[in-house]
């Protein structure tokens, strides 16, 4: 009965640690001296009031393909990986840029790194969308942290080379994640049809919702491209 007890609870670890360790089951080991990128990004003022929120995630060897000379993080094998947390209005414009830049801190920037690998794009969201709706990074980055912990992404292993919609994606997210609806789910490609980003539509409580508007990107229909690296 001790055997069997401890053998349970031995598949309920090895259960926890793979879902702890999410889809992107590429090893992320964060870079000794980092560096904040420099807190000097303005751009337009935005004040307006926030009805809802985005959780976007780039599917990052894409995102690589346009970093210049920040490729941290390009060559770890992830699949998507989050692009950060946004505060939405209605309609398309959205708040940003509502506060002063502040930088980040080593410390920030090294909790955060495997969440989002670039230094730079860890700045950027901060100042951009986490200074119109929460008081400290610690708090725009931990409830990011928290609502992406509780969706499973599909990796670069588990989506097809051929014969990929946008529907498949969106059936294949909400397999993994029964939580989501497929309208809830924008996903987006460039012109050449490599997926670029999926964003998952919330409510400013974090709870699924539906996409305004039915706006969700690629219709399923579309076949998408996959880059690997």
């Amino acid at each position: 009965m001790v055997v069997v007890l401890i053998a349970a609870l031995m598949l309920a670890m090895i259960f926890a640690l793979a879902v702890a360790a999410g889809p992107n089951s590429a090893a992320c080991t964060v870079p000794p001296g980092l560096t904040p990128a420099p807190a000097n990004e303005i751009g337009e003022k935005r004040l307006l009031p926030v009805t809802k929120m985005v959780l976007a995630y780039y599917w990052w060897p894409e995102n690589c393909q346009y970093l210049g000379g920040d490729k941290q993080g390009c060559d770890s094998g992830f699949g998507f990986k989050v692009h950060g947390l946004w505060a939405d209005s209605v309609g398309k414009t959205y708040p940003q840029f509502c506060r002063l830049p502040t930088q980040l801190t080593p410390d920030q920037v090294r909790a955060n790194f495997c969440m989002i690998p670039s230094t730079t794009l860890l700045q950027h969201e901060w100042v951009k969308h986490g200074t119109c709706h929460w008081p400290s990074p610690e708090a725009y980055f931990g409830d990011t942290r928290r609502i992406a912990d509780s969706i499973v992404m599909p990796d670069a292993a588990s989506l097809p080379g051929e014969g990929l919609t946008a529907g498949k994606l969106r059936d294949a997210i909400v397999a993994r994640n029964p939580q989501l609806s497929r309208d809830g789910l924008f996903v987006g490609t460039n012109k050449k049809q490599w997926l670029t980003e999926a964003w998952v539509c919330l409510t400013t409580d974090y709870a699924p919702m539906r996409c305004e508007d039915g706006n969700i990107g690629a219709p399923d229909p579309v076949p998408i491209r996959v880059r690997r690296r």
